[in-house]
């Protein structure tokens, strides 16, 4: 089997699968008729209306640190719309006082250039594992096919979540980290794209730890200058993140209030509904009592952004509160969450588009479908992680190779402590495209040792 010549055809098939299914969902799901839109809802409706912002202020006069709306949840979701939107002069709102979205408006090509940036991304890291594992044209074959094909993974190319931007990032930034060079220097490169990282999807904010573990247990005689170097790269994106911010509100800063209110959202809630004996709902509304008597003890005015960041600096100290008090519960809810995370889910953008398309008076998650699908799921999940755990077994086998091992399972750590007690399966894509390195593994050493019979 020529692995080298076949991976392009995997790579061209990938694409081909993204590009169909974005033109089927759009076809299917781009209908405008008074209702909300099936593809561009919540979070991404906000990424929507932030684009526009952003363009309207700039073709007003305005400067680019002027422009557009308060940094509140992520940073270049908005930005790469509104770039796309200008560029393309494909509008994004029919009516944006009504934040009617547009029909068509450029859509199908956005989600194109979509899924193209991320295969050149892939395009990119598959040569650079390749010359890392020293032209091992079987086990690369297989990491970059399951990047590629790989349904969990691929099903976001088609759909207006951060998810398929971030891990095209995740691939470059990682084919940065195991390229062979003496440049003490390119550390910065990396922290650059690390930074980035955190720009499109603010859980990579201290995946620069990681980051900096590796290069501790690998780099030798230039250990600081490179160490330094990553973390000025890092630093200089953080500064223009800051900066934006300091002009729109006088405040320097550098986390959004999503990160500060997320805990208290989703998780206190269920924390207080077990230790008090009562329902979710009896919990928020406890909570939201208390929230009103310290907004009205505090005459906080939400309106006004200083003591809109310290509502939420409140909720976030209420939240570690609530969880320091009840360790127990809270560590059991977090594993519990944590676990079902991992169970992989190949149909959850489907049916986020289907159940979001008011049609359905039920969301997926408590509908008929959903339970059908468990079963399916869990039989899915186990074929896939018993090449994981395979793979896991016999890289730790391999000493030249352990440390970057080393790497891979602390950022996989990394990114289910920070994303798994939400419990969305969607959360789970940083650590299945780590996870490809093993699977790789496992899918080589099994072809090999069919050959040896």
């Amino acid at each position: 089997m020529n692995f080298e010549r076949n991976i392009f055809f995997i790579i061209f098939v990938g694409l081909l699968i993204s590009s169909t299914t974005s033109f089927l969902n759009l076809n299917k799901y781009d209908q405008i008729d008074g209702q909300s839109h099936g593809m561009v809802n919540g979070d991404i409706r906000d990424n929507f209306i932030d684009a526009e912002k952003l363009k309207r202020d700039l073709y007003n006069g305005k400067n680019y640190f002027n422009s557009g709306n308060v940094y509140t949840r992520t940073y270049l979701p908005s930005r790469i719309l509104a770039f796309y939107s200008h560029i393309t002069q494909n509008e994004l709102f029919e009516n944006f006082e009504n934040t009617k979205v547009k029909k068509g408006g450029g859509k199908l090509s956005y989600l194109i250039f979509q899924s193209l940036f991320y295969y050149l991304a892939l395009f990119f890291f598959h040569k650079k594992i390749l010359d890392f594992y020293n032209y091992n044209y079987s086990k690369c074959f297989f990491i970059t096919s399951f990047l590629a094909i790989e349904p969990t993974i691929i099903q976001w190319h088609s759909s207006f979540w951060t998810e398929s931007t971030f891990t095209a990032l995740q691939l470059i930034t990682l084919g940065l980290i195991i390229h062979k060079t003496n440049n003490k220097f390119f550390g910065f490169i990396i922290g650059i794209f690390v930074g980035l990282m955190y720009l499109q999807k603010t859980v990579a904010m201290f995946f620069i730890f990681p980051v900096i573990f590796y290069f501790i247990i690998t780099k030798k005689g230039y250990r600081i200058a490179s160490i330094a170097s990553l973390i000025f790269g890092y630093l200089t994106i953080l500064f223009i993140l800051g900066y934006d911010n300091f002009k729109k509100t006088d405040i320097f800063y550098i986390v959004p209030n999503q990160s500060f209110e997320a805990h208290y959202t989703y998780l206190v809630p269920q924390v207080l509904s077990q230790k008090n004996d009562i329902s979710q709902s009896e919990a928020r509304k406890w909570v939201k009592q208390q929230e009103k008597n310290w907004i009205e003890k505090n005459k906080i005015d939400l309106k006004k952004f200083e003591d809109n960041r310290k509502w939420h600096k409140y909720q976030q100290k209420f939240a570690l509160n609530v969880f320091l008090n009840n360790k127990i519960i809270t560590a059991k809810i977090y594993i519990k969450l944590t676990i079902h995370h991992t169970l992989l889910n190949p149909v959850q953008a489907y049916y986020y588009h289907k159940y979001n398309h008011n049609v359905f008076n039920e969301e997926y998650h408590t509908s008929l479908e959903h339970d059908g699908w468990v079963w399916k799921r869990v039989l899915y999940s186990l074929i896939i992680y018993f090449f994981i755990l395979i793979g896991i077994f016999y890289s730790f086998k391999k000493r030249e190779y352990r440390n970057f091992n080393y790497f891979i399972i602390l950022s996989i750590f990394y990114y289910m402590l920070m994303l798994g007690w939400v419990g969305n399966t969607r959360y789970f894509m940083p650590s299945l495209t780590l996870l490809s390195i093993f699977f790789g593994e496992g899918m080589s050493l099994i072809l090999a040792n069919k050959k040896t019979k």
